[in-house]
């Protein structure tokens, strides 16, 4: 007789000693026996068998050819009496991607299998150990299958384990039992994930769906003859319908006389007791838990003088559990855990052997080697909290999970409420409560564990100490049962939504004040009402209440040295105010009984920065306030020159600067011309004044920023003035000298700048050299208020002009040549 033995080993080799070993025991048992193994110590004979999983059939329908049948890739056929079906690889209907498309129509169902048309693979031999199976799968058209995938034994008719989807709900279960483990809706033409692992020695199996772990360690099909695998089946949707595989896949592990420790995902304590979790094992029959006080060599009995152990055979898709006492054998009593006490736990896993294949028939245990870790019970879990939060001493009763807890700033959607749940986020969050410091629990121990679990009463499950007044929000979900200790809350009417695995939730909200130095103590959600899927748990937020401390708008600048701060606050508080960085005394230590109050400072030269804080007693949190006054009693000096005393021109232009930066207005005779302009310091200023005829006073004044001003006032005559006129030729040429006989004329052009009516004579006088006047012009123009008129006269000069000259000459009137005065300086030509 031949036989083979493939092993794949991880870690340390198997000595050929042993293996020899092995193969013997394998002839002498039956084909699939192994070594006999003492439990005692927790500890297998064979060490560190642990397998690495081995391909049995593995199928990626995308990359296979279009039109290969089933039975071109291996597949048998189910018989059918009448109806039609097929089993192709074909593009699905939504992506495009190759799958093996399942097509029934018309098959009648067998009464016995409950099935329709199935394909399905036998393999060369039976499998034994740990067997794990992925299927991707989409339905289309109308019908939804209730069984998608099956496994069979060697011998029998009866499956071992099988997972698919229910017809009327469209929800993924479980086909050994009755239909469970509810996965959320499920929808024809979207492609999902199976995954299911079992083992053929514990008769357990666990269900993924979509990556989700959903059903752990459930029993498989009991009562069959033999237990092994050799026949994977997969089915069509009833009589009628369409199924697409992309692809399957099956592993196989041989059995572990020895499974691999467990590996610990986090330990945690409450009051006297100290819990555990684990990491997933299809292969786990249970886990085995073992007690000791820290330091000791020897593990300490529990429940009884000679049990070593504590089994835990629990279904919970994460195995956790823990211990609260151990069996003191003096005392011949269960004594319960001291807290504080550090004690030294130890874990191992059981593969037990259902059927007795590896102990002739008899039943047994196979168990790992133990897993050490540490823990102490806590009747309470202290978790700090930053200076800058108003929770203070945030201690987590009686809750395994304590750990975890933490202080968040602030909630937005997708945020998980929950440290321990990644299936419930938010949704809906109303924007006051985005920014509120929110209290993360966790939501499987922190809701549900009732009065006394742990022995001693306790009502609440989180406190801390508010550093400050304090508003408490706590969100319940709707459905609960009103704890007693929220019905003094004030219900506020708000709500924040969340979304689910399955369904969504609204929460309400509540709210209470609390006084600064107070404790905040929150009780028990009604854990029979969590327990009954009747409410999904509660979590806090808070928000400190501020002091209500305003300033009133203060002066930016003030030339002044006294000033009052005014301001107010809504309560009682304690002020503290520092001026550019130093403490000024306050009457009564800065005590302010609510209301407004006024505070009397001295400002110092330039800029006074004033920070005041407002603190409530018992409180190290404060409100603060600034504001920045600049005092400046330094006058701005105005720069100008000072304006002659009469003028002859009718714009005059005023120029000069300012020392400092200040506003600045010009008034000519009471009206302002410049109004209110602002000018930097030492900039120069240009501003044309037109003024009017007689004394005209120019008024300056100046603001600056602090209110500081300066004026200066000054007084210009002006006296109108036709100016000097001019003698031209008849070409239009100047004339310089006087020549025989020509024709020469005088001429000036006139503005009337004045606000009344001008009468002027325009004089072209010829004198000989004694000053005589020989020949003369004239022309006399009266003129509105700013008329232009030209005046000109001329005549003929003599023969002779040798020593002859010429004047011309403008004056203001020719009714009354005594009182005429002149108006424009005298021309001579000779």
């Amino acid at each position: 007789m031949e036989v083979s033995i493939l092993l794949r080993k991880k870690g340390n080799q198997i000595s050929l000693v042993l293996i020899l070993a092995l193969f013997f025991n394998v002839l002498m048992i039956c084909p699939d026996n192994v070594p006999t193994v003492s439990a005692e110590s927790g500890s297998s004979s064979v060490t560190d068998n642990n397998y690495e999983p081995v391909s049995v059939f593995d199928k990626d329908f995308t990359t296979t050819p279009l039109g290969l049948t089933g039975s071109d890739l291996g597949f048998d056929y189910s018989s059918y009496t009448s109806g039609s079906a097929s089993a192709v690889i074909e593009a699905d209907p939504f992506t495009g991607t190759r799958a093996l498309h399942l097509k029934a129509n018309g098959i009648v169902t067998d009464g016995a299998l409950r099935n329709e048309f199935q394909i399905s693979k036998t393999f060369g031999e039976p499998y034994t150990g740990t067997i794990s199976t992925e299927i991707t799968f989409m339905q289309t058209g109308t019908k939804k299958d209730d069984r998608i995938i099956q496994f069979f034994p060697s011998s029998g008719t009866t499956f071992l384990v099988g997972a698919g989807v229910t017809a009327s709900k469209g929800l993924g279960y479980l086909l050994s039992t009755a239909p469970s483990g509810s996965l959320g809706a499920y929808e024809l033409g979207e492609w999902h994930t199976i995954r299911l692992d079992f083992n053929t020695v514990s008769q357990k199996y666990s269900l993924y769906y979509d990556g989700n772990i959903v059903q752990a360690r459930n029993n498989m099909n009991k009562s069959l003859p033999i237990y092994n695998l050799r026949r994977l089946v997969i089915a069509a949707p009833g009589s009628s319908g369409d199924l697409w595989i992309r692809g399957v896949r099956v592993t196989h592990s041989p059995f572990m006389p020895e499974p691999p420790a467990p590996k610990i995902v986090t330990s945690g304590s409450r009051n006297s007791r100290v819990m555990w979790t684990s990491e997933h094992y299809a292969y786990a029959s249970k886990y085995r838990l073992r007690i000791k006080l820290k330091g000791e060599s020897d593990w300490r009995p529990i429940g009884n003088a000679t049990t070593l152990y504590k089994d835990y055979t629990g279904t919970n898709l994460i195995p956790a559990s823990d211990i609260n006492a151990y069996y003191d054998i003096a005392k011949s009593a269960s004594t319960p855990l001291v807290n504080g006490q550090p004690y030294t736990l130890g874990l191992s896993v059981v593969t037990r052997d259902e059927s007795g294949v590896y102990n002739n028939g008899v039943p047994r245990d196979f168990e790992s080697k133990i897993t050490e870790f540490d823990g102490t019970p806590y009747a309470t879990t202290p978790l700090p909290t930053p200076d800058t939060s108003v929770v203070g001493e945030l201690t987590s009763y009686a809750n395994y999970y304590g750990y975890m807890w933490r202080l968040q700033a602030g909630s937005t959607i997708g945020d998980y409420p929950f440290a321990d749940n990644t299936l419930i986020q938010f949704s809906e969050i109303p924007s006051k409560y985005a920014s509120m410091e929110r209290i993360v629990t966790s939501h499987k121990d922190v809701m549900r564990y009732p009065l006394g679990a742990d022995g001693a009463v306790q009502n609440q499950i989180i406190g801390f100490n508010a550093k400050d007044k304090t508003t408490v929000y706590v969100a319940i979900d709707k459905n609960a049962i009103l704890p007693a200790w929220l019905t003094d809350w004030t219900n506020t009417g708000d709500v924040m939504k969340m979304t689910g695995a399955t369904s969504g939730y609204t929460f309400n909200i509540y709210k209470k004040s609390f006084a600064a130095g107070s404790s905040v103590l929150l009780g028990y959600n009604d854990y029979a009402n969590f327990d009954l899927s009747q409410n999904a748990g509660y979590f806090a937020m808070v928000e400190r209440a501020t002091t209500g401390l305003k300033l009133n708008p203060a002066m930016e600048w003030v030339n002044t040295s006294a000033y009052a701060l005014t301001g107010s606050v809504s309560e009682s508080v304690y002020l503290s105010v520092y001026q550019n960085k130093t403490p000024i005394t306050l009457p009564n230590n800065g005590f302010i009984n609510g209301g407004n109050f006024e505070l009397n400072v001295n400002l110092v030269p330039g800029a006074n920065l004033f920070e005041v804080y407002a603190k409530r007693d018992k409180s190290t949190f404060f409100d603060r306030v600034d504001a920045t006054i600049n005092q400046d009693s330094i006058i701005p000096d105005i720069r100008i020159a000072t304006p002659p005393a009469t003028v002859r021109d009718a714009v005059y232009t005023l120029t000069g600067s300012l020392s400092k930066a200040a506003r600045f207005t010009i008034k000519l005779n009471g009206e302002s011309v410049v109004d209110s302009v602002y000018q930097q310091a030492d900039a120069f200023f240009s501003y044309p004044l037109t003024l009017q005829e007689g004394n005209n006073v120019i008024e300056v004044s100046t603001v600056d920023l602090a209110g500081n001003t300066n004026k200066a006032s000054y007084t210009i005559a002006y006296i109108f003035w036709a100016g000097q006129g001019t003698i031209h030729d008849l070409n239009g040429n100047l004339v310089h000298t006087l020549e025989p006989s020509k024709d020469i004329y005088a001429e000036k052009k006139v503005v009337n700048t004045t606000g009344a009516d001008k009468q002027l004579t325009l004089w072209f006088v010829l004198y000989n050299a004694d000053n005589a006047m020989i020949d003369f012009a004239s022309s006399v123009a009266e003129l509105k208020p700013g008329e232009t008129r030209t005046l000109g006269a001329g005549f003929t000069l003599p023969a002779e002009v040798t020593n002859l000259k010429v004047k011309v000459f403008i004056w203001d009137s020719s009714t009354n040549i005594v009182g005429q005065s002149p108006l424009a300086e005298e021309l001579v030509v000779q």
